[in-house]
């Protein structure tokens, strides 16, 4: 089991999924990615009455751990859980999240409009489930 899963979080097990994407890419995939994202991403989630917080890299090096981690967010997302994975999983859009205060956004809220990107990484694992 991965480090960064963390149990009553689902959206720790996507955030582990994407953890594998960036391992499993070739170091021109990651550069690819890195020159169109570059960003690092801050989410801190919240599930029952608990909050985890999550970063993904993809400025620099193209990795996730739990934690502030030792790279300074752009961009720090705080959101449900639930929302979260609805969020990944394309089935909530990230304006209307925004609108609605489902989603906070501190930093690049521009940045945050990339996070497509990052999750398409992802998309193909979750098709397998």
């Amino acid at each position: 089991m991965s480090d960064i899963i963390v149990p009553g979080f689902k959206g720790s097990e996507l955030i582990a999924e994407l953890n594998k994407a960036f391992e499993a890419y070739t170091p021109e995939e990651r550069a690819k990615l890195i020159k169109q994202v570059n960003g690092v991403f801050q989410f801190v989630l919240k599930a029952n009455g608990k909050e985890e917080i999550f970063t993904v890299d993809v400025k620099k090096e193209g990795k996730v751990v739990r934690g502030k981690g030792n790279v300074k967010a752009d961009a720090i997302l705080t959101l449900n859980d639930a929302d979260f994975v609805a969020l990944a999983e394309g089935k909530l859009n990230g304006q209307k999240a925004y609108m609605s205060g489902k989603l906070k956004v501190k930093g690049q809220i521009m940045l945050a409009m990339k996070l497509d990107n990052v999750f398409k990484s992802i998309k193909p694992a979750a098709a397998k489930l």
